[in-house]
């Protein structure tokens, strides 16, 4: 931690001393230099040190404000050395399909299936998904189906129903900031898959999922999906990806689908993505035209296959 000051240094160091007790002061001409302070709580001192007068600026590392991110080793469930391989529907909209979907995505052996009976829609005229409804009916597919099911969740209020049908909890990118989800997501002994919000940097998006390890969770994926804030542009940061992967040890997948946002350009994204990435999450399903939500972006089982092929 440095601050950087211009004016008395005594004055800003008996300031510091007021709201800090027990660290160690490294002084420099221009800067005082901060060690020995409880990291991640530090954070509520910020604002107060940045109103002392003289002082410029305060410098923070990332693993001095996000201990447990930087902290985090991936536990034993997640091989980072083979492919998270995230796949299903969009939106579950036809139970047979769904049912022979899954079946074939099993026989591939994804890591997980994409069980969303909860869509967030820009319109509140679209159609959502089927909801609570649906989970008694997804309990029952489960009998069948070994592969782990991964859902997203929008509401804090629906994590005990999720959690007797879903293996893990997916955050969405319109909730990455909604911080009671995360809290009691993290509570809920589950594994929990954080995507990134568009536009939100580096920092942010891991101050979201500090939030989860705080709070508990100890198997977490973290999720890139994209800057593309309009329906007909495609963006994928792969320098994120990289970022989180050279800094952390916290598995980190790209969302081809959403940020390909057409079927034709998914094969690129996941080209251009795999080779930084832990793995990918894909919209698959065996009748892709027939799903009333993003459309255009799920691919077929046979280009799944393709795709699995330069994958693995």
């Amino acid at each position: 931690m440095r601050i950087e000051f211009n004016g008395s240094r005594d004055y800003v160091t008996s300031e510091i001393k007021k709201l800090m007790t027990d660290v160690e002061l490294i002084f420099s001409k221009n800067y005082i230099e901060i060690k020995n302070f409880d990291k991640g709580y530090v954070y509520n001192f910020l604002p107060k040190i940045e109103n002392i007068r003289g002082v410029i600026r305060v410098l923070m590392k990332n693993d001095e404000l996000l201990p447990l991110c930087y902290s985090f080793k991936a536990t034993e469930n997640i091989n980072k050395n083979i492919p998270i391989i995230i796949a299903g529907p969009c939106v579950i909209y036809s139970w047979d399909d769904f049912l022979e979907t899954a079946k074939e995505l099993e026989q591939l052996n994804v890591y997980a299936l994409r069980t969303p009976l909860f869509k967030p829609r820009s319109s509140p005229y679209g159609w959502d998904g089927y909801g609570k409804e649906g989970i008694s009916r997804l309990k029952e597919i489960k009998k069948s189906i070994r592969t782990p099911f991964i859902m997203e969740i929008i509401d804090y209020r629906l994590i005990d129903s999720v959690s007797e049908v879903c293996d893990i909890i997916q955050i969405g990118a319109r909730n990455m900031r909604n911080y009671a989800l995360l809290k009691e997501a993290a509570k809920s002994n589950k594994a929990v898959l954080l995507k990134r919000e568009p536009r939100s940097n580096f920092r942010e998006f891991l101050y979201s999922a500090e939030y989860l390890l705080k709070y508990s969770c100890r198997n977490i994926i973290l999720c890139e999906r994209g800057d593309n804030l309009s329906d007909d542009v495609a963006s994928i940061d792969t320098r994120m990806i990289k970022k989180i992967k050279k800094e952390t040890d916290i598995p980190v997948i790209a969302d081809v689908s959403h940020s390909a946002k057409r079927r034709d350009r998914v094969m690129s994204f996941v080209k251009k993505t795999i080779k930084y990435s832990d793995g990918i999450m894909i919209e698959t399903s065996i009748n892709p035209d027939a799903s009333p939500i993003d459309t255009k972006q799920i691919v077929d089982i046979d280009e799944f296959k393709k795709i699995l092929k330069i994958i693995r």
